[in-house]
């Protein structure tokens, strides 16, 4: 009876004790939870300083990667008269390389947010040349979709995060402003691209032409090395750790919390599996699948009213606008016009694409970003179906391309300020792997869709009218925006979890 109730006595002090030690574990735990979340919602973003450099890299990037995209339209002639292939077949080449980049958006976030900017837009930069030097030696259209298509697309998907990430690191009250400089990189790389790609093609063919913009899409290794995580970045990943291992720490009972509750006479316990502090555990918690549950938890944004808005408009403006950018040039060619004027239709939007962003993005920031963009977006409908009005007359098309190229401006300066506004900045960076991913849906479908409407209609009208219409339709999506609360369409939204 004796030895029962000492058993007794040590278990009551085990259990009074584990209580406490429990408790200030508890405590210490919550203000871990609570020092994380002071230091993540409220970054010291610099808003300027090293981050005008950043801005000046990825204006570079824009210029280079989005200039020959937008020039795609030039070598779709070339391509089409090569592998003798029907305008919806020959659309799937450009359609791939600019698709893929957004559609991996959420793959591509992820990568990011474990490798940091830099890393991502080096890899980015040497994978997508190495993707064009291929192109220039292949004989099928098939292959072509997998060498120009698919591995230059994926790979420059990973410069397509980067740039927007790591400028939205570096900006905050002026961030729509340093998002519109960088964007316009966009029509700068368009008003050279397209004057450059003609000349390449004169001199040296498609060949050549693709091994050169290879050769091109290299020298982004040099601007991805120019982008630096600020300050506050670094800090929130070192306190993230230092929280990680304090929740481990408070989160376990050390076995030499047991021993000294133990009796120390000839009692003793065998077979017993421990771990230290539970690194085991740490190791399995933090890996490709954590990170992979975070890009499948980000996808309940869908459930936030103005988050779906804007997905559902970039998916529907992302399917249509493509269309003058890729087919413009044979619109013109197919009415007398010369390929050289073509090419300047091209470099007026362009052109026309630097004054927007950095205009629409500096009203946005005074104004209002959403009524902006709704503005920008029905303009630009109408500006598409003007180019159809206008193709007897070449000066009245480049006033309607200039149009076009201002007002589309804004789906490069307005998206990311928009939403940085609708999310967190906990959840930008997956965020904008969504609305990444929604615009490269439509632009999978969009060129193909329309290259099949001018097959059976004989005529690019058909697919200029209907782009310009369902442009109207996202503004719309927008507007809605600007006239409503943002609420969860179930349960809470994320800011308020």
């Amino acid at each position: 009876m004796e030895s029962v109730d000492i058993i007794s006595e040590v278990n009551n002090d085990i259990v009074n004790r584990l209580d406490n030690k429990t408790l200030q574990r508890e405590q210490s735990v919550y203000s871990s939870k609570s020092s994380l979340k002071l230091n993540i919602n409220q970054p010291n973003i610099p808003d300027g300083g090293y981050g005008w450099i950043v801005v000046l890299a990825t204006f570079l990037i824009y210029a280079i990667a989005e200039g020959i995209s937008f020039a795609f339209g030039l070598l779709y002639i070339e391509f089409k008269q090569e592998f003798k292939s029907s305008k919806s077949a020959t659309s799937w080449i450009g359609s791939l390389f600019v698709a893929l980049p957004l559609v991996s958006g959420p793959i591509c976030s992820a990568l990011v947010d474990k490798y940091g900017c830099q890393k991502m837009t080096i890899i980015g930069s040497v994978v997508c040349a190495l993707g064009f030097v291929l192109s220039s030696y292949v004989n099928s259209l098939g292959l072509m979709y997998l060498t120009y298509g698919v591995l230059g697309g994926f790979s420059r998907g990973l410069c397509y995060v980067t740039v927007v990430v790591s400028v939205a690191f570096w900006f905050e009250k002026r961030r729509s402003l340093a998002l519109g400089i960088s964007a316009s990189g966009t029509g700068f790389g368009t008003i050279i691209f397209a004057p450059f790609t003609t000349f390449l093609l004169n001199q040296f063919g498609w060949r050549g032409t693709v091994l050169n913009l290879g050769g091109c899409l290299a020298n982004m290794c040099v601007c991805g090395a120019l982008m630096i995580d600020p300050k506050w970045v670094k800090e929130e990943e070192l306190q993230k750790k230092k929280n990680q291992k304090e929740m481990q720490k408070n989160g376990n009972i050390e076995l030499k919390e047991l021993n000294r509750l133990l009796p120390e006479d000839d009692s003793t316990i065998e077979n017993v599996n421990t771990t230290d502090n539970s690194k085991s555990h740490e190791k399995k918690s933090y890996g490709p699948f954590a990170a992979l549950m975070k890009t499948v938890s980000s996808f309940s944004l869908f459930l936030e009213l103005h988050f779906f808005l804007l997905a559902l408009a970039t998916l529907i403006a992302g399917t249509w606008f493509l269309i003058p950018y890729f087919y413009l040039a044979d619109h013109m060619i197919a009415n007398g016009y010369e390929e050289d004027q073509a090419a300047v239709a091209l470099s007026v939007i362009g052109f026309m694409n630097i004054i927007g962003m950095v205009l629409l993005g500096w009203i946005g920031d005074k104004w209002h970003v959403a009524k902006t963009f709704a503005i920008s977006l029905t303009l630009c409908g109408v500006s598409v179906w003007a180019i159809m009005f206008s193709t007897s007359n070449y000066i009245l098309i480049m006033f309607s391309s200039a149009s076009f190229g201002f007002f589309f401006s804004s789906c490069f300066s307005l998206t990311p300020s928009l939403l940085a506004e609708i999310v967190s900045m906990d959840d930008f960076t997956m965020g904008y792997g969504l609305i990444l991913l929604c615009e490269g849906s439509g632009h999978l479908i969009g060129p193909p869709l329309a290259g099949y409407i001018s097959d059976v209609s004989n005529s690019w009208s058909q697919s200029f009218y209907q782009a310009g219409a369902w442009i109207v339709v996202a503004a719309m999506c927008l507007g809605i925006i600007t006239c409503t609360k943002n609420r969860r369409l179930l349960g809470k939204l994320r800011s308020e979890q």
